[in-house]
């Protein structure tokens, strides 16, 4: 799966592998509560994830934009409209839910969805060993040079041969992290090192070279 975001990744993917024990439809819910503007970039990536992974598992995605003390009426909306007879949440929901706005999201969705088992996912089980090492996305541009290297822009350039967004380090002063955009309907995910792609091989595919 992705570099970016893996709990989510790995949720989906656990909602998946029970929808199939059930021989039952996948539904995946995108609850959207970040500022449009100032989460553009990182969510132009997640939402083509989110989508990809939709795509993989012939799962139905929904997206719902609100307000994020909204979370449990919204889940609760769509579990009753689909039906649905399992809701998987991350142990992260419900601990962002408590801090932010206090008491349990999962006594809530109880309460208003006792039509559906719910299934809270343990953190060390959804999400990857490492937490989210990069700063907010931006938006940027690769060039392609002579000896194949491509160099990292952040203002629009004349003959740019990719559009996308980076991920810097939080562990570096340099330009290094990720770059990711899209290509043919697919997602890749590159290294940047200083400001410099040296290969352009999608983070996935780097253990198979």
């Amino acid at each position: 799966m992705r570099q970016l975001r893996p709990s989510r990744s790995r949720l989906i993917k656990r909602g998946a592998g029970l929808a199939k024990q059930l021989d039952a439809p996948l539904t995946i819910l995108v609850f959207d509560s970040l500022p449009e503007e100032e989460f553009k970039h990182d969510k132009e990536i997640d939402m083509s994830i989110f989508k990809e992974l939709a795509d993989d598992f012939d799962a139905e995605m929904i997206v719902e934009k609100s307000r994020a003390h909204d979370i449990t009426r919204i889940i609760s909306k769509a579990a009753e409209e689909k039906q649905a007879s399992q809701i998987i949440i991350g142990q992260v929901v419900e601990s962002l839910w408590a801090t932010l706005l206090g008491g349990s999201i999962i006594n809530e969705l109880l309460e208003k969805a006792p039509f559906a088992d719910l299934h809270v996912v343990p953190r060390a089980r959804s999400e990857e060993s490492d937490d989210w090492n990069f700063e907010r996305g931006l938006h940027t541009f690769l060039l392609e040079q002579e000896d194949g290297t491509y160099d990292l822009h952040f203002d629009d350039i004349d003959g740019y041969t990719f559009e996308g967004v980076f991920f810097k380090s939080l562990h570096t002063d340099f330009n290094s992290g990720i770059f990711a955009f899209t290509n043919e309907g697919r997602i890749f995910e590159v290294r940047v090192d200083d400001g410099t792609v040296h290969k352009l091989v999608d983070i996935d595919d780097e253990q198979l070279e």
